[in-house]
């Protein structure tokens, strides 16, 4: 098939050749038969031109569409050919730089799709035209890689951080279950604890004192990390007053990263600085504040990592409301032992003074039947 579609376009080239030379072959038989020399000899040179002229005009039409047949036929296998600049002017020439121009697209597109297998998409395909349904595909493929790509590191954060949370509920759980009825213990190592698994910078946990004879709650400084307040003996705040109060006070979160200058300094050991970040959890066990936790950090504090210490907070409450129960209830043991020995005391003063009572009464019923009988005595010896 391929050796006929190629003869008859040679044919086709040398068609009109082949009908000049006949027409000279016809006059070199005419002027043969009338024996006229010099025409039969220009009608063999006729003849000759023709036939010359053809091959001449086949080879020069066929050479270079050859060359561009073999080109097109390494495209169709998927290869990139090197096509030299042409400089020719005529239709051929076109033809030809309009395949360079193509080959190098494809190569334009094939370095843009190595770019994006390798996971870097920073380049962008740049269209030929407005009519390019290629260029607009490959630019709808990229977003739509990146995209997927986007989506897959969401999930895969995504399940990190919740990982992540999850862990840290369960090592927080533990460290609760083991917590003693000793409130400043428990705050200290909780806050220490905390600080090193968000990676934050500082922390106290500030705990409600609701006592007799108190006007107003109080919420109290009972565990700090890092902070400089732990420079002070001890630190309040009434309900509503500074961050922490108004945390207790509006039962929510607060997360600032715009702190005025002197709100606080983070002490490490390559000095003081002042946090970017400050976060307040409220303490609520049935929307009772039990205290505040409050965390410092020289950066951003990721959402989970918010979200991890809200759902901390609402397990700490429920081991504040334990520990405090257990030192309530131990404390009136110690106020009902007190009152057990002092009852104790009182009642062995009690029958000690009965053992002195009963003895002396003892004593005067003795001394009134002497006297008694002395009187009778008396009575006997009247006349």
């Amino acid at each position: 098939m391929q050796m006929k579609v190629r003869f008859s376009f040679s044919l086709k080239i040398l068609l009109p050749y082949l009908v000049l030379m006949l027409l000279f072959f016809l006059i070199f038989l005419g002027t043969l038969r009338m024996g006229q020399s010099a025409l039969v000899y220009l009608s063999l040179a006729g003849m000759a031109v023709s036939l010359l002229f053809g091959i001449l005009h086949h080879n020069w039409l066929k050479k270079p569409l050859s060359r561009v047949g073999r080109l097109v036929e390494q495209l169709t296998r998927g290869g990139m050919p090197l096509i030299r600049k042409s400089k020719a002017t005529d239709e051929i020439g076109e033809l030809e730089r309009s395949l360079g121009l193509h080959v190098s697209n494809l190569k334009d597109i094939a370095a843009f799709s190595r770019s994006m297998a390798r996971g870097n998409f920073s380049l962008d395909y740049e269209k030929l035209s407005s009519e390019d349904e290629l260029g607009d595909a490959l630019n709808m493929l990229k977003e739509s890689l990146m995209d997927s790509i986007r989506d897959s590191e969401n999930r895969r954060r995504e399940e990190e951080n919740q990982t992540w949370v999850a862990q840290g509920l369960a090592k927080f759980s533990t460290l609760f279950r083991e917590a003693e009825d000793n409130l400043k213990d428990l705050s200290t190592q909780l806050m220490k604890e905390l600080v090193n698994y968000t990676e934050a910078d500082a922390g106290a946990l500030f705990i409600s004192r609701d006592e007799e004879g108190e006007s107003e709650a109080v919420l109290e400084m009972s565990g700090t990390f890092a902070f400089d307040r732990e420079k002070e003996i001890s630190r309040s705040f009434r309900f509503g007053e500074g961050l922490v109060g108004r945390a207790a006070v509006e039962k929510e979160l607060i997360y600032l990263s715009d702190l005025p200058e002197d709100y606080m300094k983070i002490r490490s050991g390559l000095g003081e600085d002042m946090p970017s970040s400050i976060l307040l959890v409220p303490v609520l066990l049935d929307q009772q504040v039990m205290g505040v936790m409050e965390l410092a950090s020289l950066g951003e504090m990721p959402s989970h990592q918010i979200e991890f210490i809200r759902q901390l907070a609402d397990a700490l409450a429920t081991t504040l409301a334990k520990v405090k129960a257990n030192l309530q209830t131990r404390k009136l043991f110690e106020q009902t032992k007190k009152q057990a020995e002092a009852l104790a005391s009182q009642e062995k003063v009690y029958r000690e003074n009965m053992v002195q009572l009963e003895k002396a009464y003892e004593a005067a019923m003795a001394k009134e039947a002497k006297l008694l009988k002395e009187i009778e005595k008396l009575r006997e010896g009247l006349p």
